[in-house]
């Protein structure tokens, strides 16, 4: 797989636009998957990704203080239950690539999701909850959590290779603190993005590989796909995992 470009986010006001809620793939079970550095650690709030609707549910990512060893967290909510599931890099946060995985699925009346950060099953937390009765009107954002009210927490760095998934990914059984396989293990693929082609995400944007790094269209390569990315203010960069 030619891996060349990422999309550079200036943490003031960029990000991409999905132009989808993937409220359907959502309540379903799903797994998300993108690659994130950071270009300096700051101590404020910022969001690789995310959809966050004060007024009904929530599916976001965000830093709080990174140069302060904080934890990632990622946030769902379906109607008043929450899960709050945060995970800290090995070392902590740094100026280098981290790959995050996050699967959801449904188990009876609970909903379970697991945090994976470079190729490590971090931890996991459930609520009670069906994922058929998410709701949420909000697009997802890359590069930021767009949300209705408050502040969007704008990330400043880079972000390559973003997937969606329908149903959650498989991790090789492994438990928590445990190096994964299965599916993890092939995304994470020692530090270098694999091809998903065999994972058919549901989407699947490169960050500029497949638009020669030029225009504001980040081209969703997912199946079905569909979703193509809108660019506002980021730009391609030549700088990726590796």
């Amino acid at each position: 797989m030619n891996n060349v470009y990422s999309a550079s986010f200036d943490g003031s006001n960029d990000y991409m636009d999905t132009g989808a809620t993937f409220q359907s793939t959502i309540r379903g079970g799903f797994s998300l998957s993108f690659w994130m550095k950071f270009s300096s650690l700051g101590s404020g709030t910022y969001s690789p990704l995310g959809s966050w609707d004060d007024g009904a549910d929530q599916n976001a990512f965000y830093v709080t203080n990174p140069a302060g060893g904080v934890n990632i967290i990622y946030r769902l909510e379906v109607g008043s239950s929450r899960i709050t599931l945060g995970a800290l890099p090995s070392g902590g946060w740094d100026t280098d690539w981290h790959h995050i995985a996050v699967t959801v699925d449904q188990s009876g009346g609970s909903v379970v999701a697991k945090i994976y950060i470079d190729g490590v099953y971090e931890a996991t937390a459930s609520m009670t909850a069906t994922l058929t009765s998410f709701s949420n009107t909000r697009s997802i954002y890359v590069g930021a959590r767009n949300r209705t009210s408050g502040v969007n927490a704008y990330f400043p760095g880079f972000i390559d290779e973003v997937a969606i998934f329908a149903g959650a990914l498989s991790d090789g059984g492994v438990s928590t603190g445990q190096t994964a396989g299965g599916n993890i293990a092939q995304i994470y693929n020692s530090g270098v993005p694999e091809d998903l082609d065999t994972l058919s995400p549901v989407s699947w944007w490169r960050m500029g590989d497949n638009n020669g790094g030029t225009g504001t269209t980040v081209t969703d390569e997912g199946d079905p796909g569909g979703n193509d990315g809108t660019l506002d203010g980021a730009t391609f960069v030549e700088d990726v995992p590796s």
